[in-house]
């Protein structure tokens, strides 16, 4: 398959297990995964062959190694290269997985539903993974949350410790000494800002995060 529909696979796969696994997704670990991602065809081309050693799971050997010294990274040269290997066993030649050992081709489809490099069929794969890459980053960094906390509730209330009876029932002079409970629902992909008025006119600020 072209670059930019391993570059867009690499990527998809990454935000999906890093989300799945609770793995903070970083710029620099996309930036990691769409390099490895066409790794393999660059390996080939400096060996002037098409799909031998650049696309065989030996590399898994140093790419492990590198996860116990960095799991990060390492992680994300996994899926890079993982998915680069996936895309392309679905194409018509596949790829030899066990080379230089074994020079025979893995293939994943029946020869009806293979994909062919260049066309309208993997551009239509690519143009699905683009539509699913977007709302899988957005979902998985918590830039777009799918509950219904937007920010702070409207049901905001207070309570005095000793009465348990709502501050709005209270005078102003029966609370002065008085614990206050503040009860929030607050969305935990934001830091919030909340400035308490005190008797004296004077603001204190407190910001909540990492609820």
């Amino acid at each position: 398959m072209r670059f930019y529909t391993h570059i867009a696979s690499g990527i998809l796969f990454y935000v999906i297990f890093a989300y799945l696994i609770n793995l903070n997704i970083a710029i620099f670990g996309i930036f990691v995964v769409g390099m490895i991602s066409v790794f393999p065809d660059l390996v080939d081309k400096l060996n002037f062959k098409h799909r031998t050693i650049g696309h065989s799971l030996i590399w898994l050997i140093p790419f492990v190694i590198i996860g116990f010294l960095n799991f990060g990274v390492g992680f994300a040269l996994l899926i890079g290269f993982l998915s680069h290997i996936f895309m392309d066993i679905m194409t018509w030649n596949g790829c030899p997985l066990l080379y230089p050992f074994s020079k025979v081709n893995f293939v994943a489809l029946n020869k009806r539903n293979r994909v062919k490099t260049g066309t309208a069929k993997e551009r239509a794969i690519f143009i699905f993974i683009l539509f699913m890459l977007v709302p899988t980053i957005l979902f998985s960094t918590g830039i777009v949350s799918v509950s219904n906390n937007s920010g702070l509730h409207n049901t905001i209330f207070a309570t005095g410790e000793a009465s348990g009876v709502p501050l709005n029932n209270h005078n102003r002079e029966d609370i002065t000494n008085e614990h206050i409970n503040l009860n929030f629902q607050i969305n935990s992909n934001t830091n919030k800002n909340i400035t308490v008025l005190k008797d004296s006119d004077n603001e204190t600020s407190f910001i909540i995060k990492d609820l």
